[in-house]
């Protein structure tokens, strides 16, 4: 089978590992909008799990021997959705993205994968991590959740009147001590556990790249001793570090660690400016961030910076807006520079449904449209050709995701309501931002 007739190949199943904030090994980050959420299970259906080791067998269980036989066969997984939908609606997609990183085609992989679709170590190491070192954050995001951010726990109690919510792993259990609400059984320090080290040790000949994200990977301590560790071993020297960061912090002796990798790639987690960027990335505080992200376009090889631009209800009418502020007012003259890169770096949050673009009314939807319709105007009379045809791509693949379907009926009420209550916590007004 030739690769120019196979549309849902991915390098991915053959070189990267991926553990969640719970220490879960899953297929890759996109596939948490899948029934499965892409975990990987065993036999007995139990979570391989970064905690235990075990990564190499993980490589080849059901799942994963699944998936690969399906790309061999110009098939989509459940798993992929999120590729396929993005890549129908004109969105680069993760699948396209790691084509372009990756020099693996079709046509390396089929002679030495199996018929079951297993692999061997020693045939394709694994070159690639990805490592969510728990859910510490200090942010708790508009689209995101206990899970993700730490700082969730005590809205996730007073949203639900609930002190426990589900995860991959199952049940994570929440208890209040002194102001703050803790994970009572530590259900994300699985880092710490010196099984994951030693099974991580025996792949870190083949390792190329390690991507980081969070809750917030900035905050916490044990990535720093990850750099600190590559650094001493030598690796540092040919691995590529990625990261997605909100960028409220940016340490000096982070920078100087950075300067000792191949490269060093940071998506800075930026969904408008001013009010926006706060309402959305709640508690987080544009001026200090605005101040950090100056500092990050100041820094040289082999750093390098883009803005990773998360689309949902509340901020989809500001994203045009931001093109602008980017290409005229935000001074920046390194982010986003790359011609690999577009003049902002987005996606669009598919979960949860109630914050996808999708759920908005056909009302809704047509105010986006004419919002949009009047910056296309003024990027084609206003833009460099480069800037413009970036602009007019990010806006016609948005909104032909967010016309592809509707979700409002289904997930409408929740919006409203989430939207509400969340508001009445944060002493917030989401119809400053909804469409």
């Amino acid at each position: 089978m030739s690769e120019t007739k196979n549309t849902t190949f991915c390098p991915i199943p053959w070189i990267f590992q991926a553990a969640r904030n719970n220490g879960d090994i899953r297929i890759c980050c996109q596939a948490n909008v899948s029934p499965n959420r892409g975990i990987v299970r065993d036999e007995a259906g139990r979570a391989y799990n970064a905690r235990h080791g075990r990564l190499s067998e993980a490589r080849n269980a059901q799942l994963m021997k699944e998936v690969r036989r399906n790309m061999m066969n110009g098939c989509w997984s459940q798993e992929c959705v999120r590729c396929q939908q993005e890549e129908a609606s004109g969105l680069n997609s993760r699948r396209s993205y790691e084509q372009e990183q990756w020099p693996l085609h079709l046509e390396d992989v089929v002679p030495l994968t199996k018929f079951d679709g297993s692999i061997a170590d020693e045939d394709f190491p694994i070159q690639y991590y990805d490592l969510r070192f728990g859910n510490r954050c200090n942010l708790a995001c508009r689209m995101c959740g206990p899970s993700d951010s730490d700082s969730w726990y005590a809205d996730h109690v007073a949203l639900t009147g609930e002190n426990h919510y589900r995860d991959s792993h199952g049940s994570v259990v929440l208890e209040q001590k002194g102001e703050r609400w803790l994970d009572r059984n530590k259900s994300y320090a699985w880092y710490k556990s010196e099984k994951f080290w030693t099974s991580l040790s025996k792949h870190e000949n083949g390792l190329k790249h390690i991507y980081m994200a969070g809750g917030e990977p900035l905050l916490i301590k044990e990535h720093y001793k990850f750099l600190e560790r590559c650094i001493e071993s030598g690796m540092s020297s040919r691995i590529l570090l990625e990261y997605n960061t909100n960028l409220t912090l940016l340490p000096d002796n982070l920078l100087s660690l950075w300067k000792q990798f191949r490269e060093v790639r940071i998506g800075a987690s930026i969904d408008g400016y001013g009010e926006t960027f706060e309402f959305q990335r709640y508690p987080g505080r544009w001026a200090s961030v605005y101040e950090n992200l100056k500092k990050l376009d100041r820094q040289e090889k082999p750093i390098h910076s883009w803005l990773a631009y998360t689309v949902t209800v509340y901020n989809v009418m500001h994203l045009p807006e931001f093109i602008r502020w980017k290409v005229e007012d935000s001074g920046f003259s390194r982010i986003n520079s790359s011609r690999r890169r577009p003049t902002v770096t987005h996606h669009v949050a598919h979960k949860p449904e109630h914050l996808n673009v999708k759920v908005l009314s056909d009302h809704q939807k047509s105010i986006v449209s004419e919002n949009f319709k009047k910056y296309r105007t003024y990027f084609i009379e206003n833009f460099e050709p480069a800037h413009r045809d970036s602009g007019l791509s990010i806006l016609d693949s948005v909104e032909s995701y967010m016309n592809s379907s509707s979700y409002h009926e289904q997930f409408g009420p929740q919006l409203k309501q989430f939207s509400m209550k969340l508001d009445a916590l944060r002493g917030q007004d989401s119809s400053q931002f909804l469409p």
